[in-house]
């Protein structure tokens, strides 16, 4: 079955890699048709490691309502994954989870929903919740029974301790600490490095150590 990557940035160039190296086993094997961009920012003849450029046009126009296929969006930003799932989301579509192979994690009581991307050096412990499209970078750790909302992007090193919970469109930048028993609320973005050692209950950005509101 084709699998189109949405995106073809840096994240996106690391998720191919990602496939590339999970594709040794047979049941997680995907077979990378095409990365697909905006159609402004489409150059022909253009490709990533051998693999096509195509534009949205050319996604919609000759794969979208044809014939069951993968999408994998390999963007960081929440808001936008909201959109790109709104605009290819149809009967013809699936959305396989991506768990690259050096993740450790409780396969009993992890729950990973549609879309989602764990990338390499993840610790997982026990009794999570991971959404829809929800991307965790490398290297993080995730403690007991947390929860992570749909769309969510958890940036490198991040660490999170037990009894967490994130809302939905939530973005957490690189190396940030989030201590137990917090929540944040949907459509926050904690900076790079930040602690979060409080509830977050109004939606903003929040930088520092301890956070505070900056905007």
């Amino acid at each position: 079955m084709k699998t189109f990557i949405f995106g073809a940035s840096g994240f996106a160039k690391e998720v191919e890699f990602y496939i590339f190296e999970s594709n040794n086993n047979p049941q997680t094997y995907l077979d990378i048709h095409a990365f697909v961009v905006h159609d402004s920012e489409y150059h022909e003849g253009n490709s990533i490691n051998g693999i096509q450029i195509i534009s949205e046009n050319q996604y919609f126009n000759a794969f979208h309502k044809s014939e069951m296929h993968n999408c994998v969006i390999a963007v960081g930003h929440p808001a936008l994954k909201e959109r790109i799932y709104n605009k290819i989301n149809y009967e013809t579509t699936l959305f396989p989870v991506i768990i690259h192979p050096t993740v450790i994690y409780d396969k009993r009581t992890v729950k990973v929903g549609k879309g989602s991307i764990i990338c390499p050096g993840n610790l997982i412990t026990t009794e999570i919740e991971i959404g829809d499209f929800v991307h965790l970078n490398i290297n993080t750790t995730v403690g007991h029974e947390c929860e992570i909302g749909n769309f969510s992007t958890i940036s490198p090193g991040v660490q999170i301790s037990g009894n967490v919970k994130i809302s939905s469109n939530v973005f957490i930048g690189t190396g940030a600490a989030i201590l137990e028993n917090v929540e944040i609320t949907a459509n926050s973005i904690i900076g790079a490095s930040a602690l979060v050692n409080k509830t977050i209950e109004e939606s903003g950005t929040y930088v520092g150590m301890p956070v505070k509101k900056i905007k």
